[in-house]
């Protein structure tokens, strides 16, 4: 006889059955996703390196001036601007890149001065509110220092310098001028990080890297200039509590 409690013990095992499936079909979902995730990493191109301590010759790619994209852009433009905002969006403590650093002679630039993220505020404590800017790309990006605000000089360091960090003297402010992906034109000017930020990465456009700018006798290992930057950081944090305190 199938009784109530009959029926009531098969539903109840058909449900966990149920469940069951479900849950392991949200494991293989999860799990191919995220192996499909991978694999697309694995196919991002590696960054073009230059070893000052060993190598002899700066990559060629960097000494070249980066093809000029004309609008509207073409479909091999358009996948070598989504790899290169893809790799972008994939690394940490990046601020900007430029296509020249992943083998691509395209003068595209991708950046961004994130206003929620408390870690790049902390490694550039020098940020102020005009310096943020949302993830951006720019085409054919040129910019013009103005001179009469004068220059400044900090650390910089790169994906495309093994292991060293320089301090570069940059125009505190710039005038700029590029397009953006739809083809418009945008005008304006730039000062300090923000500043900094486009023109080095317009440099890589041009042939120019950071260590151009640098004496290589002030070259810095990177491993020293963190352990600088931590105990700055330090020291400010804790010139801060005492202001505070005094308050």
């Amino acid at each position: 006889m199938f009784t109530i409690n009959s029926k009531l013990n098969f539903f109840s095992l058909s449900l966990k059955i149920v469940i069951q499936f479900f849950i392991i079909g949200i494991i293989i979902m999860t799990t191919a996703t995220s192996a499909y995730a991978n694999k697309n990493l694995m196919l991002l191109p590696e960054y073009i390196v230059f070893d000052p301590a060993k190598d002899t010759e700066v990559p060629k790619i960097y000494r070249k001036i980066a093809k000029p994209l004309s609008f509207p852009l073409s479909a091999a433009d358009e996948k070598d601007i989504g790899l290169l905002t893809t790799k972008f969006d994939n690394e940490t403590n990046c601020a900007g890149l430029a296509a020249p650093q992943i083998g691509i002679s395209k003068a595209v630039i991708v950046f961004s001065v994130p206003d929620n993220d408390p870690e790049f505020k902390k490694r550039h404590p020098d940020l102020t509110d005009t310096d943020i800017m949302p993830k951006t790309i720019w085409i054919n990006p040129k910019y013009k220092g103005v001179k009469s605000f004068g220059y400044n000089e900090d650390y910089e360091g790169c994906f495309s310098v093994k292991n060293y960090a320089g301090r570069v003297t940059r125009y505190k402010k710039i005038s700029y001028e590029a397009y953006t992906p739809t083809g418009q034109l945008i005008k304006g000017t730039a000062a300090g990080f923000l500043a900094r930020l486009i023109q080095h990465e317009t440099d890589h456009l041009n042939g120019i890297l950071w260590t151009d700018k640098v004496d290589p006798s002030k070259f810095m290992p990177l491993n020293e200039y963190r352990r600088m930057r931590q105990t700055q950081l330090e020291q400010a944090k804790t010139t801060n509590i005492k202001n505070k305190e005094e308050l």
